[in-house]
């Protein structure tokens, strides 16, 4: 076999494990999210339940700051859009190599929300989540094992700020889940 033709193998078969790879980790992210009605009322909004773990996904999902989250490690992301009469709701739920990775992506946000009008810092979701508001604004970060969840919805108020920690609550009870162990 020509050694060119070998190359051209191997080149190909680090795309098709690429590709895989990006496959079964968007896979588990979207398993982390809430399907339609898991929290009551808010529902999927059809056409915005994407993710993958390729530049291209990702640009389309955070555009500009992708560059600066891949040096930061992030590995792969999902996002879904829900909807509760005329509220939206935006999940994500963003995979980093390492758990300490996920620490210190979520701290340095953590750290930047800490001086809005409303601020408060969950430790019993694990490992730890926080809930903000400000300028019309909800948004709640959490992290747990190697993954970052957020939250952003319009609105203001107890009710919406409850609503984002439920969301919170549901994803990291999903990671929980899918690995505790097993007897």
């Amino acid at each position: 076999m020509p050694r060119r033709f070998q190359q051209h193998l191997a080149v190909a078969a680090l795309l098709v494990v690429a590709l895989v790879a990006g496959a079964a980790a968007a896979g588990l992210l979207a398993g982390f999210l809430p399907s339609s009605n898991s929290i009551s009322g808010w529902v999927i909004i059809e056409g915005t339940d994407r993710g993958g773990s390729t530049d291209e996904v990702l640009y389309t999902l955070y555009d500009g700051a992708v560059p600066k989250m891949r040096q930061e490690g992030l590995v792969a992301a999902h996002q879904r859009v829900y909807k509760k009469g005329d509220k939206r709701l935006t999940a994500d739920i963003l995979q980093f190599p390492s758990w300490q990775k996920a620490k210190a992506y979520y701290v340095q946000r953590r750290n930047s929300m800490q001086k809005c009008d409303v601020f408060v810092k969950y430790s019993n979701i694990k490992q730890e989540a926080f809930v903000a508001q400000q300028a019309g604004t909800v948004s709640g970060m959490g992290w747990q094992r190697n993954f970052v969840f957020k939250c952003n919805m319009q609105g203001s108020g107890s009710g919406d700020r409850a609503t984002v920690k439920r969301f919170l609550t549901y994803i990291s009870n999903k990671i929980k889940a899918k690995y505790a162990r097993r007897n």
